[in-house]
């Protein structure tokens, strides 16, 4: 029996640190200097849509909030993850190291970027009002692919 607890003791240790080793926490500053420069991470926002269209860092990408919805590409690399809530990173972690991404977490989230003064911008929402952007309705091959009527 005490070796059995022994046993178990040591394997949940082994598990937290596979764990901590596939996830690594990340500060503001040392972000803004990583994503400035020449190899920048993917950088997810995994929290609410409504959060991510109130504010996010430059260049994130509203991931969604289920893993399972998201279908990233193979090629793997570093991505850092934006979240309000810690309980979202384990199931986020699971699905990217699974496309072989090494997780990073923004500690603090978007309040510590904004506290240490980095910029965040308001991405514009994903819904087009008719009639506020020009777009083409093209024709088929046979018309030599030029627009039938472009719309303004």
């Amino acid at each position: 029996m005490r070796d059995a607890v022994s046993l178990l003791l040591l394997l949940s240790v082994w598990a937290t640190l596979a764990w901590c080793s596939d996830l690594r926490m990340i500060d503001p500053v040392p972000l803004a200097r990583w994503l400035d420069g020449r190899d920048p991470p993917l950088l997810l926002d995994v929290r609410r849509r409504v959060d991510y269209l109130q504010g996010t860092i430059p260049g994130a990408l509203d991931a969604g909030t289920d893993p399972a919805g998201f279908l990233p590409d193979s090629r793997g690399g570093e991505v850092v993850l934006l979240t309000d809530d810690d309980t979202q990173t384990e199931s986020w972690r699971v699905r990217l190291t699974a496309f072989g991404y090494r997780v990073h977490v923004l500690r603090g989230g978007l309040v510590a970027w904004r506290a240490a003064g980095l910029p965040a911008e308001q991405p514009a929402g994903g819904f087009i009002r008719p009639g506020t952007v020009p777009f083409v309705i093209p024709r088929g091959i046979c018309e030599m692919n030029e627009p039938a009527e472009v719309f303004k």
